[in-house]
């Protein structure tokens, strides 16, 4: 959530915009912070057992720690069209712009498909 408010209070300029962004995106913005911080809790607790002498195959957890990443990339991407312009970037601006559902999206697809890889891990674990 600090992410989104810091991206999105640099971007814009203003936090009345950033708080009324936040109001038209919730439905989108709230799967997505609740998805990577279950991503967060689970990722702590397989690198917990694996400092215990749990068995931990590494693979799977890099596997995690780039979906996540991926979708907080997603999730951030379409906040770009606020400065792509002064860059000289129009063409991606408006394409984010234009899908930033998909991103957001996406971002919801990748954190599921994040939590399903370390659930996964942890009951390979047990």
């Amino acid at each position: 959530m600090a992410i989104y408010f810091v991206v999105m209070r640099l971007g814009s300029g203003s936090w009345d915009y950033t708080i009324s962004e936040l109001g038209k995106l919730k439905f989108w913005v709230a799967p997505l912070i609740l998805g990577f911080g279950i991503q967060v809790g689970l990722f702590s607790y397989l690198r917990n057992c694996q400092k215990t002498g749990g068995n931990m195959v590494t693979g799977a957890t890099a596997t995690s720690a780039t979906t996540s990443s991926v979708a907080m990339l997603a999730c951030c991407a379409h906040h770009l069209t606020d400065i792509l312009p002064f860059l000289g970037l129009v063409a991606a601006a408006t394409f984010l712009a234009t899908y930033q559902e998909w991103f957001l999206g996406l971002g919801i697809l990748s954190n599921l498909a994040g939590i399903f890889v370390m659930v996964r891990q942890v009951r390979r674990m047990r």
